[in-house]
């Protein structure tokens, strides 16, 4: 973990909220490809349940440009919603009406049988940052895997409790490094940047975004050490573990 002393880019006043990240900060995929392979799966059956003849080769491949146009979009920084998301999938496949919204919906909904690993300590951090006073909101590229799913999640793990503000990109309508995101979060926990760290794996959306819009910033890489340049946070970390104890030399 880098030297306790404030940076210069730290707010003066003392932290009264942290805002995490979610993918590869909260939790991650066990298996990498797991949500696709959940994806293609409910899609299938979805076009077997609606009478729609399509080659599992053809959906899938369907699939992973649909995905990866959404990739592309979120690095140059242009939103694609869930919805626009299904509807490039059936346009793709050829199908519409009931059936195109029948395979839309079985698109959007395979994340909730996708099973997701909880990052190292971050269960016990949250409980331990909330008894230390400070509110806690999650600000999140949810994908197409939206924020309503991804709060189901965090509540069968008994974690959504810690969490009073979040700006995930699917309601929000943006992806970070954007301003209104962060904001979204920290206007629902009633706290200004200033008072806010904001913890995230990514230097370009996480570090960029928050320090952007005037708050801290961790760069945690307790599961993945983002590989590409970019500006760097206040502070990089290895274990949630570490945080509390960073937040209060921070104050």
């Amino acid at each position: 973990m880098a030297d306790p002393v404030r940076p210069a880019s730290l707010p003066t006043m003392p932290i009264r909220a942290v805002t995490f990240d979610f993918w590869n900060t909260i939790a991650a995929e066990p298996v990498r490809g797991a949500m696709q392979e959940a994806r293609l799966a409910a899609v299938l059956g979805a076009c077997r349940d609606r009478g729609v003849e399509a080659e599992d080769e053809r959906v899938e491949a369907s699939l992973t440009a649909v995905v990866r146009g959404r990739e592309e979009a979120w690095a140059e920084g242009r939103h694609v919603s869930p919805a626009e998301g299904a509807a490039l999938l059936a346009a793709a496949l050829g199908v519409d009406g009931e059936a195109g919204e029948a395979i839309g919906a079985a698109f959007l909904e395979a994340g909730r049988g996708s099973r997701l690993a909880l990052a190292p300590e971050i269960g016990a951090t949250l409980g331990r940052l909330r008894e230390e006073g400070i509110a806690l909101g999650i600000v999140c590229d949810a994908g197409f895997t939206g924020g309503a799913i991804l709060r189901e999640f965090l509540e069968a793990e008994g974690l959504l409790g810690h969490f009073s503000g979040w700006g995930f990109s699917d309601e929000v309508g943006t992806y970070k490094p954007a301003p209104e995101i962060f904001a979204a979060a920290l206007g629902m926990i009633g706290a200004a940047p200033g008072d806010a760290v904001h913890v995230g794996d990514l230097r370009r959306t996480d570090i960029a975004g928050a320090r952007g819009f005037g708050m801290g910033s961790v760069r945690y890489r307790g599961l993945v050490d983002d590989p590409e340049p970019g500006v760097e946070a206040d502070f990089v970390i290895d274990s949630h573990r570490e945080l509390p104890a960073l937040l209060a030399e921070i104050d």
